[in-house]
């Protein structure tokens, strides 16, 4: 009877058993295979992003509302809360010139900065140098010449200008000067050349060139 008894027991344990499901090759390789589509999609996904992100420009949302700048024309640049306009300033060697000269030219500073009492700026910037003129000449001359010693004397002078082309830089100074209006800034820019035109006398600059001027004042870890 205990033997019986034993014997039902373990009949019921093994009813109670949960069966063991396996998987065949076939469906373990299908599984395989959908979870590398999944993780070639995201991957393309993530390239496609990063290529959009590439070809697109990113500027930060604080930029615009920390620069005053919003229109360039031809004769001033309109700014949130008026207008202004840049001048080159015509440097000069100073160390070449004697003291009647040193004198003038700080007199002539002086009185522009006594009758001028409007805002103004002046900044100093590095800028590539510029030989094309010399260039276009040089390379004039060699078209016209067939003598070889010249020619490597040409060819000389164009590697030295292409070297301080890629080099050197030359210091340029720019005045900055602003008004409410149009005509306000208009009346102080007749001021300005006429007050500054004995001593260090300022030149116009094109459109390209303030943009240039704006771009490296406030990129200044770029070059133009």
């Amino acid at each position: 009877m205990a033997e019986q008894v034993n014997e039902k027991k373990s009949v019921e344990n093994l009813d109670e058993v949960t069966p063991i499901v396996t998987t065949t090759k076939k469906e373990k390789e299908s599984k395989v295979g959908f979870f590398k589509k999944q993780k070639l999609k995201r991957a393309e996904k993530k390239k496609a992003k990063l290529e959009e992100g590439a070809k697109k420009e990113k500027l930060l949302r604080q930029t615009p509302s920390l620069l005053p700048f919003l229109q360039m024309h031809e004769e001033y640049i309109l700014l949130k809360d008026g207008v202004m306009e840049i001048f080159q300033v015509g440097s000069k060697d100073l160390y070449s010139r004697n003291d009647e000269d040193l004198r003038f030219l700080l007199m002539g500073s002086a009185r522009f900065y006594r009758s001028f009492s409007d805002d103004i700026k002046i900044i100093a910037m590095n800028f590539p140098s510029n030989t094309e003129k010399q260039k276009e000449y040089w390379l004039s001359k060699r078209d016209k010449t067939e003598d070889d010693i010249r020619l490597g004397f040409i060819n000389r002078k164009l590697f030295e200008l292409d070297f301080l082309e890629k080099e050197r830089t030359n210091r340029e100074f720019f005045l900055f000067i602003y008004a409410e209006n149009e005509q306000q800034l208009s009346e102080r820019r007749k001021q300005v050349i006429r007050d500054m035109q004995q001593v260090f006398p300022l030149q116009e600059l094109s459109i390209q060139k303030k943009k240039d001027v704006l771009f490296v004042l406030n990129n200044q870890n770029t070059k133009v």
